[in-house]
């Protein structure tokens, strides 16, 4: 399984990771124990590391009453998420949560090729090009590699391509360093955030190269 990398987990216990990637973090970890034990410990170590600056600041009697009322009760009413949907040629996708504003602002459908489906997710304030993607079964993107950075969030299928299989909860970081023809045998529905164009690397799609910038942006 592809997880979020060491560094992205620490800056999301630390709320300090933008939105796009904390959204996708925490869809991953629905589907991953062994990223949730490792937020967990990053979580109790920055807990710490904030109980000794405390202490550097307060002394022992305030801490002390600081750390009273920290064991009072406290009312907590019990949250109940709903799953978000998102609709596709007739098709209900039931997704996580921490989906539902992307799919609020999601615009519709458009082909890209034969089997490969786009749709914008607009009005966000990230710098980076948003789109829930599916793959058709038998569906694939042409072979490209990446002018900057790309995550895809596997949402419901797998995908593959020259380096593994990738399925629900998978999240997937590309460069370009990489060189790679995704393939969807079954299906697949990912979101990917993208922060600069493709670069298509094979076939008639090298075509599209110059004109790439045209249809990039960012922020919606």
């Amino acid at each position: 399984m592809m997880h979020p990398t060491y560094e992205q987990l620490k800056l999301h216990a630390d709320g300090a990771l933008d939105d796009v990637q904390s959204i996708m973090v925490a869809v991953h970890l629905h589907h991953c124990d062994k990223c949730r034990q490792q937020l967990l410990q990053l979580e109790q170590d920055l807990a710490s590391q904030s109980l000794v600056e405390t202490e550097s600041v307060f002394g022992a009697d305030d801490l002390s009453a600081l750390m009273e009322r920290l064991d009072e009760p406290v009312e907590v009413k019990p949250s109940t998420p709903s799953h978000s949907s998102l609709s596709f040629q007739g098709r209900e996708f039931s997704l996580p949560p921490h989906l539902n504003e992307l799919v609020q602002r999601t615009g519709s459908w458009t082909r890209i090729v034969n089997k490969l489906w786009s749709a914008p997710i607009r009005d966000h304030d990230q710098d980076y090009q948003l789109n829930f993607i599916y793959m058709e079964p038998g569906g694939s993107i042409a072979q490209h590699t990446h002018k900057g950075l790309e995550w895809t969030l596997v949402l419901d299928g797998s995908f593959s391509d020259e380096n593994g299989h990738y399925g629900p909860g998978e999240l997937v970081r590309t460069d370009g360093e990489l060189e790679h023809t995704p393939v969807s045998e079954q299906g697949c529905l990912c979101l990917a955030a993208i922060d600069a164009p493709l670069q298509f690397t094979s076939g008639i799609a090298r075509a599209l190269n110059p004109f790439s910038q045209l249809f990039f942006k960012t922020g919606g």
